[in-house]
């Protein structure tokens, strides 16, 4: 059930400041206590299949295809978009890092000369261009998807929406993938500090490896196998 409770009916609780990362995200707990959730106020239905076919409350309302779209896919795109851009950050934070760092045995020389961190840094842009290129065009086809779905062209399916999920998620966790395994790895030990700012794009990056999205990656892959295979795939629930 979806429910919008009204603001005297909850508490924020003060229980985000210790996070890893994300720390400017505000993902706090709250706590409802002997709250009543008047019936209007109530949808019987779940945030992982809102019913949109032919459109939405939303669409109506402002004219946007957008508001009739499958909400798995629309959340791991977020997802995906928040990562590319910390990983951009992140290649950008390590280019000034090679440049600025002299070499031990050659001080006129820095790590920008070297044929490996010219390589680290260009394999993971590489990567990152591909990330961003697969989230922009998942995204267009999300809209177009929304804008067959309000037209009456074409619903917006359940297989639809894992299709689009597992591409987002997919481009989040390449972005993962060189961050860690490539600028945060060979940019140093120094740049591992607090205050660091390579630091805080690890750290923020961590933390979104931990969110309840990625963890979809195992139902996601084979619920678009059973759809690829014409099998049922609704029963496969995405979080446990």
């Amino acid at each position: 059930m979806l429910f919008v409770a009204p603001r005297s009916a909850w508490t924020v609780l003060d229980d985000w400041r210790g996070a890893l990362g994300l720390r400017g995200t505000g993902s706090n707990s709250i706590r409802m206590d002997q709250a009543r959730i008047p019936a209007h106020f109530t949808r019987e239905t779940s945030l992982l299949d809102l019913p949109v076919e032919g459109g939405s409350v939303g669409s109506k309302l402002h004219g946007n295809p957008m508001y009739a779209g499958r909400a798995p896919s629309f959340f791991h795109g977020e997802l995906a978009a928040v990562m590319i851009g910390t990983a951009y950050a992140a290649a950008d934070e390590y280019a000034r890092i090679v440049a600025a760092r002299p070499l031990l045995l050659e001080p006129d020389r820095t790590r920008a000369d070297l044929h490996d961190y010219q390589r680290h840094l260009g394999e993971a842009l590489g990567v990152i261009h591909l990330a961003e290129a697969a989230l922009r065009q998942s995204a267009e086809d999300w809209m177009e998807a929304c804008r067959r779905n309000v037209s009456g062209e074409a619903p917006f399916t359940v297989v639809e929406d894992n299709r689009l999920a597992l591409t987002f998620l997919n481009a989040g966790r390449m972005a993962w993938d060189v961050l860690q395994g490539i600028l945060f790895r060979t940019a140093g030990s120094r740049h591992a500090r607090d205050g660091e700012r390579m630091q805080r794009y690890f750290r923020d990056a961590a933390t979104y490896w931990t969110h309840v999205g990625p963890s979809m990656y195992e139902p996601l892959v084979r619920r678009v196998g059973c759809d690829t295979l014409g099998l049922p795939s609704e029963h496969i629930a995405l979080i446990p």
